[in-house]
């Protein structure tokens, strides 16, 4: 099971490879069951400049694998 640490590291990862961007900052993190009750997932808002403006995003990371399951810009997760 990832830790916040692992799962942060995930995110990088992901902002990385699919948007080149490495500055972001973490808004909110939250490991709880998934919409189906059935699997651990880390959930994340952030925040981060693309493009000369500020962005946001929500990310879902499953929290065995760490497979990226959801990113949705302009997006948060509500606590």
């Amino acid at each position: 099971m990832l830790d916040f640490a692992q799962g942060v590291e995930r995110v990088k990862k992901h902002m990385k490879l699919a948007f080149n961007i490495e500055d972001f900052n973490i808004t909110m993190a939250k490991q709880e069951k998934d919409q189906t009750n059935e699997r651990e997932v880390w959930r994340y808002n952030i925040e981060f400049i693309s493009g000369g403006k500020q962005s946001k995003a929500m990310i879902e990371i499953n929290a065995t694998t760490g497979d990226v399951i959801l990113f949705q810009r302009e997006s948060q997760w509500r606590l």
